[in-house]
């Protein structure tokens, strides 16, 4: 009987996997965002950033970057009342640092309390802007999302994000690991966010881009450590339509496999808190992808047992071969990330393949056991 349990779990993690993915891949297939002849000058580049020492590096070396490639744009960089740094970038050039108060108050907590107090103080309501958010340790690798928003905007859409790629930190399992994104964005987030036009599994907080009059009327004021994923609900409950763009953003992955857990850990936790406020259908596509990742620390063995197992469990030939299915693609995705690795070395790292599979399913064991379900700011 029990044996019977924790097939059919390892069945429910693979197809689930599989199902979104091919959902994603007839996306992939057939989305693909539309420009303009020209872009948009009506956009604002807004950076938040906790302003802590040990955020330094990335984060100037993020300011330095947005600074010289969209130069002729206005960029804001948001930080708390004392932060480490306060003092460093309300001296920057080009640059429009606002400084929170320790006195402000709202629901909002972290980088969504920052960007709630901007909202407040910078967007008053007006349809004249639009606002991208970008994290402190990301590169906005092209200007395409520019082009794409008269081209969107006059079609009614209102809200858009972009494709995550990974850059290298100290730590190349991480690095290894993050690939998952990139596969993810360019399958079943393309799916919600671009082909259906409504992200129902979320949204990223990189190059999260929303004309000012939703933005002001959504807002970030809402106790949350998700703040993206918890903005994307709110665009759904109030019908506003979303693209995504062909613009790619460099994220920075973890230092550390504990950074990444952290990480892990605060979406995981973050999400199943907010999914219980969202709409049903958010609810249903979310929930499923958490319920399969929770169970996924046995999805491994179970992908190994059915090809051997037959001990009178009647399983469809289609279910049996979702879980070999499903780790040949992301096993493929680790690969992939494995040859980014510069050097000999990517052979080492391309032998550690089940390794990366086993720490991705960690994670909600980590964010159940050892969250303290605050938002935990990773080393960048």
């Amino acid at each position: 009987m029990l044996i019977t349990v924790v097939l059919y779990i390892g069945l429910f993690v693979a197809t689930s996997l599989l199902f979104y993915f091919l959902l994603g891949l007839v996306a992939y297939l057939t989305y693909e965002p539309k420009t303009a002849e020209s872009k948009a000058e009506n956009v604002r580049m807004v950076i938040p950033t906790i302003g802590d020492e040990h955020v330094r590096e990335s984060l100037m070396e993020c300011l330095d970057y947005h600074r010289e490639v969209f130069s002729e744009y206005d960029i804001y960089c948001l930080t708390d009342e004392g932060a480490d740094l306060e003092d460093e970038l309300r001296a920057l050039e080009d640059i429009e640092t606002i400084v929170v108060p320790d006195s402000y108050d709202c629901e909002a907590v972290a980088k969504g309390r920052a960007m709630q107090y901007f909202i407040e103080t910078v967007v008053t309501g007006e349809q004249a802007y639009w606002y991208a958010f970008v994290d402190d340790d990301n590169l906005v690798l092209s200007d395409q999302f520019l082009y794409e928003i008269p081209h969107y905007e006059q079609r009614g859409f209102r809200a858009m994000n972009s494709v995550l790629t990974p850059r290298r930190g100290q730590s190349r399992i991480t690095y290894v690991m993050d690939h998952i994104r990139l596969l993810d964005d360019l399958t079943v987030f393309r799916a919600f966010t671009g082909l259906l036009g409504r992200p129902y599994i979320g949204f990223h907080g990189e190059l999260l881009t929303v004309r000012g009059d939703v933005l002001h009327d959504i807002g970030f004021d809402r106790h949350s450590i998700v703040e993206d994923y918890a903005f994307a609900a709110e665009l759904i409950k109030n019908g506003v339509r979303t693209w995504q763009s062909g613009t790619r953003v460099s994220i920075l992955s973890p230092h550390t496999l504990e950074d990444l857990f952290k990480q892990r850990s605060r979406w995981f936790v973050g999400t199943w808190n907010l999914i219980w406020d969202t709409s049903p259908v958010t609810r249903l596509f979310t929930g499923i992808r958490l319920t399969s990742w929770l169970c996924a620390i046995v999805a491994g063995p179970i992908s190994a047992a059915l090809w051997y197992y037959s001990g009178g469990i009647s399983v469809p030939t289609l279910l049996r071969v979702a879980p070999p299915l499903a780790g040949v693609i992301y096993g493929s995705t680790y690969f992939y990330g494995a040859l980014n690795i510069d050097g000999k070395q990517w052979a080492l790292f391309a032998l550690l393949l089940p390794l990366y599979a086993v720490f991705e399913a960690l994670s909600p064991v980590y964010a159940i056991v050892f969250s303290d379900r605050d938002f935990t700011v990773i080393e960048k």
